[in-house]
C-alpha cells in the first residue's frame, strides 16, 4: 500500500500531464473563459467568433475587453469589423469613428466608415473618407480604384475617369480598371478611348488567358462600334421604346 507522500505525488504528477505540464493555464485562447482578465485573450476569442458568424458573442468579449482598457484602439476597430460584417450599420459607424476619435490616422477604421457608406448607398460620404486616406496614401491603386467606383456610382464620370486612369498609370496590367474605364468612356460617348481601353482589356485577357475578360471584350467592342456614328435621334429611338 502507498504511504500518503507518495500517493499524493503521484496523483499531482498525472494531474500536471493531463493539464499540460504548464503552469500558465491553456495556451488555447479559444479555451479561455469570457470572463478572463486578459484583454489580448478575449479579442482573440471575439475574433474566432467572428469567423464562425457568432456575432452577439463576439462583440460580448470585445466590450468585455474594454471595460478592462477603454482606450484600446484595435478592440473598438474589431467592433467595427464585427457590426460591418453583421450589417449593423450605424454600430460599426459608431465602432469605426470611436477607433478614429483615438488614432485620427488609423487607416483601417477609415476605409471601414468609407466601407459602410457605400453599403448605405452615401456614395458622396464614402468618397470623403476615401480621399483622407488618399492623402496619405496617394499611389494605392486599389484605394484609387474605390474611389473612381464611388464616383461611378453617382455618375460624376470625369472624376470618375481620372481615378481610373491614375490606377492604370500605377498598374497598367490592372484589367478591371481599363473594363470600368471603357464603360465610363462610353458613358461619355468618348467612343476611340473606350474602344481604345477594350482593346487594351482583350490583350491583357489574351495575355493571362483570362477568357472572362476576353468575352466581355468581344461583347463590347461591336456594341460600341455599331453605336459610335448614331446621331442622338437614332440612339433615342434605339434605346428607347417604342422600338422598331
Amino acid at each position: 500500500m502507498l504511504k500518503g507522500s507518495k500517493f499524493l505525488f503521484i496523483i499531482c504528477g498525472l494531474l500536471l500531464v493531463l493539464t499540460g505540464c504548464g503552469e500558465d493555464g491553456p495556451s488555447d485562447p479559444s479555451t479561455v473563459s469570457k470572463d478572463s482578465s486578459d484583454p489580448r485573450a478575449l479579442m482573440e476569442n471575439a475574433v474566432k467568433k467572428q469567423e464562425i458568424g457568432a456575432f452577439q458573442e463576439a462583440v460580448e468579449l470585445l466590450d468585455r475587453a474594454l471595460e478592462i482598457d477603454p482606450q484600446w484602439v484595435a478592440a473598438h476597430y474589431r467592433k467595427g469589423l464585427v457590426y460591418e460584417e453583421w450589417d449593423q450599420r450605424p454600430e460599426a459607424i459608431q465602432a469605426y469613428n470611436k477607433s478614429l476619435e483615438l488614432e485620427p490616422s488609423h487607416k483601417g477604421a477609415r476605409l471601414g466608415l468609407g466601407s459602410v457608406h457605400s453599403k448605405s448607398n452615401r456614395n458622396d460620404l464614402a468618397i470623403l473618407e476615401y480621399q483622407k486616406v488618399a492623402k496619405s496614401h496617394p499611389d494605392d491603386p486599389e484605394l484609387l480604384f474605390k474611389i473612381a467606383l464611388e464616383y461611378w456610382y453617382i455618375q460624376k464620370l470625369p472624376e470618375s475617369a481620372e481615378h481610373y486612369r491614375r490606377v492604370i498609370a500605377i498598374n497598367p496590367d490592372h484589367m478591371q480598371a481599363h473594363l470600368n474605364l471603357a464603360s465610363v468612356y462610353e458613358r461619355m460617348k468618348d467612343w476611340e478611348k473606350a474602344i481604345e481601353e477594350i482593346e487594351i482589356s482583350r490583350k491583357l485577357g489574351e495575355e493571362t488567358n483570362d477568357k472572362q475578360a476576353i468575352a466581355i471584350a468581344d461583347r463590347k467592342l461591336p456594341f460600341i462600334r455599331g453605336r459610335m456614328n448614331l446621331t442622338d435621334q437614332d440612339m433615342s429611338r434605339k434605346t428607347q421604346p417604342p422600338f422598331e
